[in-house]
């Protein structure tokens, strides 16, 4: 260890309160970061779960592009608050560097000097908040494989994305905290040993009709402290990531139960042969197994006779029923044509892939379901809608090729017209005209009907199941799993809660670190307020309207920025949980910021008020 090495990891035992804060501060969001990363990965990867895309293909529509949006604002605050930090940390040294100037150290000297202490402190910081992020992921994987039954991790630690993340840390810290030691190295000593001296001071703020310590608040923030709009673009990533993922969370959960329950419909009772119930619900669950080849029900006893639908039709309680034809097939990706500018030619686009998927016939028309679709309705033969999952690993473009499959009857060739949000065999399906289908396959009727009540009133259900019974068929209520599917949603959209909580102590602890630069930068001014009889309320009063002064500047426009971000960004058909939802979750998150604000400043009120001297070598020499 270098001579300055020792000396500056002697400097920073000598300050351990605000040593310890640093890497509080530093820590934490360096852990959150780790999270997420790590965790975001484990829902985008396709092997996670054992319906291979079931979850993370199906509401990869939504789920990709939020996961990723938070991701990115995690890594850009990661890089401010590691920046901020430890260029505030020097700012507190300009006492420091003047004296040592004053002395006539050289600048070399005092330049390497405070580059090691900083370079300590983010290497100690990078590594625990690495380590406890890892630590924390692992953690809730345990809980995950708990809360979402039939879960199987294909666990490989990205150890060179997380080397390249620290990396980006290091670099960020390092060179922020460069200017403001080589700002005060080129500062005369008398100006760095008073660093107030030329600031100025703002005339009035926004909270100055609360009396007198606001205006006293609005004069201290005034009196800009070096770093302070790092400081303020820190806290609103914090609180905008807080924000999205409390009240846009709760919108993209909302989001993708309704586009669940749209694809599945409510109040349903399926009718069937029992083995093909079994089967395709079992396909249909979030927690089931894919089908396979067996899925096969073409024998005159598995079809649904027209007698049985007028029956259905006829019952009081009934809304709708919809026949549907479903069958298993083998499938091939269809070769698409498009038009090259840059060769001036046309161009064969797909690669042959095969691959299986369930084939669902139904009436474009009658059809109980409102599937979320990306791309043109249809309601010919000859086209079909494809499942997520579908598209994504079979297809190169799927909306200029075709879908091929070989039935009995026919070698079939139908036009892709849109990718449709269905989580039924893990997004492997493809929707097309019932009619055609049952032609392809030579099947006399449907195979599969769906009865859509009132209300789930059991004792409509039982003349169902007894008129089912008659026909050698059997009944399925729906409900369950849908309500399966719903819980597994929310135990995926639940667990990035905690992220909230871990963006809001970022926070808490990035502004407690200014306030504590900013009030004791100000030390003798505190000390004279309170040496001429102002009451610690006051005192108080004035550091919390410091903290709220740059608090709601950061908050206000970071809870507008997720509003906007959650609702027309992020999700496409976005739905609110409630016409209330979004006003009452907007302040709760304000009111949890505003806690979160008056905290901040509590430590520092109780740090300051328990020294007596006018020196606070925690801050200043």
């Amino acid at each position: 260890m270098s001579e300055h090495d020792t000396f500056a990891s002697k400097d920073l035992k000598r300050r351990p309160f605000r040593t310890t804060l640093v890497l509080l501060s530093l820590t934490s969001v360096i852990a959150s970061t780790t999270f997420i990363f790590l965790f975001g990965n484990a829902l985008l990867d396709v092997t996670s779960f054992t319906l291979g895309s079931g979850l993370s293909s199906a509401l990869g529509t939504f789920l990709t592009t939020f996961i990723w949006a938070i991701l990115l604002m995690v890594f850009l605050m990661g890089a401010i608050v590691v920046s901020s930090t430890v260029s505030l940390e020097m700012v507190t040294r300009r006492r420091d560097i003047g004296l040592m100037k004053a002395m006539g150290t050289l600048l070399d000297t005092i330049f390497d000097y405070f580059m090691a202490q900083s370079v300590i402190v983010l290497v100690i910081g990078i590594v625990l908040g690495i380590g406890s992020g890892t630590l924390f992921y692992m953690l809730a994987m345990i809980w995950l494989s708990s809360a979402v039954p039939g879960i199987v991790f294909t666990f490989q630690f990205p150890i060179l994305q997380v080397a390249i993340l620290a990396g980006i840390y290091l670099v960020a810290g390092y060179y922020s905290t460069q200017k403001p030691i080589y700002d005060a190295v080129q500062e005369s000593p008398s100006l760095a040993l008073n660093p107030e001296v030329g600031t100025k001071v703002q005339r009035a703020g926004f909270m100055d009709s609360f009396g007198l310590a606001f205006r006293m608040a609005s004069k201290n923030t005034g009196r800009r402290v070096k770093g302070t709009r790092r400081a303020v673009l820190s806290l609103f990533l914090s609180f905008t990531i807080a924000s999205m993922l409390w009240t846009g969370g709760g919108i993209v959960e909302t989001t993708s139960e309704s586009y669940v329950i749209r694809s599945m419909g409510v109040n349903v009772v399926a009718i069937g042969s029992s083995d093909l119930l079994a089967q395709y619900y079992g396909a249909y669950s979030l927690y089931g197994e894919p089908l396979n080849a067996s899925f096969s029900f073409l024998d005159p006893e598995d079809l649904i006779p027209d007698e049985l639908l007028q029956d259905l039709n006829a019952l009081l309680g009934v809304r709708k029923t919809e026949s549907r034809f479903v069958i298993y097939s083998d499938v091939e990706e269809g070769p698409g044509i498009v038009w090259n500018p840059t060769i001036e030619d046309y161009v064969i686009v797909g690669e042959g892939r095969e691959g299986s998927a369930l084939l669902v016939g139904i009436d474009w028309g009658q059809t109980i379901s409102d599937w979320y679709f990306e791309g043109t309705t249809t309601n010919t033969t000859g086209q079909v809608w494809i499942g997520g999952a579908l598209a994504e690993q079979m297809f190169v473009d799927p909306l200029v090729q075709s879908l091929q499959f070989d039935a009995p009857l026919d070698v079939v060739s139908l036009d892709i017209r849109a990718m449709a949000f269905d989580v039924l065999n893990g997004g492997m399906m493809a929707l097309t005209d019932r009619a055609s289908l049952q032609g392809y396959w030579g099947a006399s009727g449907p195979n599969l009907a769906l009865v859509q009540l009132d209300e789930y009133d059991q004792s409509v259900i039982d003349e169902i199941e007894a008129l089912a019974i008659s026909h050698g068929l059997d009944v399925y209520r729906q409900e369950e799993v849908l309500s399966e599917n719903l819980h597994a949603i929310r135990s995926v959209w639940g667990l990035l809660n905690p992220l909230a909580l871990m963006a809001l102590l970022s926070a808490f602890l990035g502004l407690m670190n200014y306030l504590l630069v900013s009030v004791f930068g100000r030390l003798r001014d505190y000390v004279i307020m309170r040496s001429i009889g102002a009451k610690p309320s006051f005192i108080a009063k004035v550091m919390i309207g410091e903290g709220l002064d740059m608090g709601i500047r950061a908050a206000i426009p970071a809870l507008i920025v997720s509003t906007i971000l959650s609702i027309y960004v992020l999700i496409p058909e976005a739905a609110v949980p409630s016409i209330a939802y979004l006003p009452f979750s907007i302040m709760a998150v304000f009111a949890a910021i505003m806690v979160v604000i008056v905290l901040s400043a509590i430590p520092v009120y109780l740090f300051f008020n328990s020294r007596n001297d006018l020196r606070v070598s925690e801050f200043a020499s």
